[in-house]
């Protein structure tokens, strides 16, 4: 019987050639992986800027209304702060005496940021019950 040309292949060879494409199939996974790693850490430290930035933005909306209601007690209304190429909407509501509430609103990018302050009284003093972050007013 003659031999075939395919008997004389090294088995070795293929052994080897197998192996490297494992390894290889292995270490191209591990940098995938890292590279997706980064760009989704890069987004989650962008988003969490954003924020934080929309938090600052929607608190310091919160000190200008408290500052026109300490300059007239009679303010009730919606206005608007622009800080920093930030904007931030606020509603100052009379709930009667001397209680108000005040909600403000600020967007940053995707983030939206909600504060709810209620005030006890105005006079000598503001005297602030809660400040605390919503979902929705």
């Amino acid at each position: 019987m003659i031999p075939l040309p395919c008997d004389n292949l090294n088995k070795n060879g293929f052994a080897v050639l197998i192996g490297v494409l494992i390894v290889g199939a292995f270490g191209v996974s591990i940098v995938l992986y890292l590279v997706l790693s980064g760009l989704y850490s890069y987004q989650n430290s962008f988003t969490l800027e954003q924020s934080n930035l929309a938090k600052a933005t929607t608190n310091s909306c919160i000190e200008v209304a408290l500052n026109k209601i300490q300059l007239c007690s009679s303010t009730v209304g919606i206005g608007n702060v622009q800080l920093a190429g930030n904007s931030c909407d606020y509603e100052i509501i009379n709930n009667g005496d001397q209680s108000r509430t005040i909600q403000a609103t600020s967007k940053v990018g995707t983030v939206v940021r909600k504060v709810k302050v209620l005030i006890d009284q105005i006079d000598p003093k503001i005297t602030i019950d809660s400040w605390q972050e919503v979902v929705a007013f």
